[in-house]
């Protein structure tokens, strides 16, 4: 069986029209809308700058002997509920609707009681709006009138000059058979296709793509001196398994603590492990002067240009990659098996947050003495002898104390 597949696009008018009039829908396993009123702000300033948005998927669903005709979302539910949304200019109210099932709550260690602002899913989709009227004016009249849905604020009027003449694109797949398995098949495929075979990129990867262009901060965004490893490749080894140190882990959290002047107050918001990718990227982005994601005030005070004057962070990491190889050939960072890998992220910390501080951020030298390693290696050991910091060393708590111990430890050291 192949399947046949048109691409084209429509007006944001005329795709509001086909949800309006039902000739678009959702297949009843698609998740519920997950978007933010930023995002929604963010997608409708995407299409007014004539911005790359990926096309909508549609695929058309016929079954021998069933009246049952229609066009299937298969791709593109938040987009096409954001531009319904903007158009009649409100928000579901989240603490008005069901929450919706997560199955996928982090695992990991690092929760703290630190006010997460992660987006709780609701069981709403654009259906709900359809259910008020079948007109534009009609809906947004309801909506308004009604306590569970909030004014989204688009500050730039959803003027019917624009719906007409902006334009989404879309791909049509019409399968070729109407038989019930074969079309379950060529639709199973196209999921997979969708949303497996397309594999996302790497945090670094993601990240990079933000600044891959930026000659003036990719180096330092990379932690590269003339091309080699500030940190001189040291990487952590826990079960078996090697990570390279991450810099900007480093790089962001010592800024925050450089503004704000307190390790109690760095990563505020990200108590999630899982959620503090957003805030290295939020960083990038702080950098790279583009737009942050949330909380954009966490690196006010911060200034690029008077902290590193003249670009001063290169000779900086000079003394820095040095130092690291220094402080390499002193210490036996995992007990004889190598000279470049630590043993966790508890030994990591205490041994660079303060070397990196110190050196980068306020343009000092340390003296590595056997009474410094002697002072954090019996930091670390505390550490290690409480069994529930060890099982949760990424809690937001326990990293906020490594910061604070290992820039006071090294506070003694400097010259």
């Amino acid at each position: 069986m192949e399947n046949r597949i048109y691409y084209g696009e429509y007006s944001l008018k005329h795709w509001i029209e086909m949800l309006l009039k039902k000739k678009i829908t959702l297949p009843e396993y698609q998740r519920s809308y997950v978007w933010d009123e930023k995002a929604v702000k963010r997608f409708i300033k995407s299409l007014e700058d004539k911005q790359f948005i990926p096309p909508v998927t549609i695929a058309h669903y016929k079954i021998e002997n069933d009246d049952n005709e229609t066009n299937l979302i298969l791709d593109g539910q938040q987009r096409l509920t954001s531009l319904l949304l903007a158009a009649i200019n409100s928000f579901p109210d989240r603490n008005k609707f069901e929450k919706a099932e997560d199955i996928t709550k982090s695992e990991d260690d690092s929760m703290d009681n630190d006010n997460s602002d992660k987006t709780t899913p609701i069981k709403w989709t654009f259906n709900q709006l359809l259910e008020l009227g079948n007109n534009i004016e009609s809906i947004k009249n309801k909506a308004k009138d009604s306590d569970k849905y909030n004014s989204l604020k688009i500050k730039d009027k959803i003027d019917n000059e624009f719906l007409e003449n902006t334009f989404l694109g879309f791909s049509y797949i019409v399968p070729d058979s109407d038989k019930k398995d074969e079309v379950q098949k060529s639709f199973s495929k196209t999921f997979r296709e969708i949303n497996y075979f397309g594999k996302s990129l790497s945090a670094q990867e993601s990240r990079r793509s933000l600044y891959f262009m930026n000659d003036k901060y990719k180096d330092f965004l990379d932690g590269k001196i003339d091309n080699e490893d500030v940190l001189c490749s040291l990487t952590i080894t826990e079960n078996m398994q090697s990570t390279k140190i991450d810099f900007i882990r480093y790089l962001s959290i010592l800024s925050q603590y450089k503004a704000q002047c307190s390790a109690w107050n760095v990563l505020k918001y990200y108590s999630s492990y899982a959620s503090r990718e957003a805030f290295y990227v939020d960083y990038v982005s702080f950098i790279v002067n583009l737009e942050q994601e949330s909380h954009e005030d966490k690196f006010n005070n911060f200034d690029m240009e008077k902290i590193f004057p003249n670009e001063c962070w290169k000779e900086r990491f000079k003394t820095l990659k040095a130092t690291t190889a220094e402080l390499k050939s002193k210490i036996d960072l995992s007990k004889g098996k190598s000279k470049s890998s630590f043993d966790s992220w508890i030994d990591a910390d205490y041994y660079l947050f303060g070397l990196i501080y110190y050196v980068l951020f306020e343009n000092l030298r340390i003296k590595l003495s056997n009474s410094l390693i002697n002072e954090l290696q019996t930091a670390i050991d505390e550490k290690r002898k409480d069994n529930s910091y060890s099982r949760s060393p990424n809690r937001l708590g326990n990293l906020r104390a490594r910061l604070n111990d290992s820039i006071q430890i090294y506070k003694n050291y400097t010259e």
